[in-house]
């Protein structure tokens, strides 16, 4: 069973693909919160 805060966050991107910068802020914010999961699906 799973337990705890999972988070699956949109990811940020731009003209080029992915704005990275923007990405790394976000998953850095995801991991101060303390969230037990990061799923990153590229959704």
């Amino acid at each position: 069973m799973f337990t705890g805060l999972s988070a699956f966050p949109l990811t940020p991107m731009n003209e080029q693909g992915i704005h990275e910068q923007e990405f790394i802020q976000l998953v850095s914010r995801l991991a101060q919160a303390q969230v037990d999961s990061i799923g990153v699906l590229g959704s």
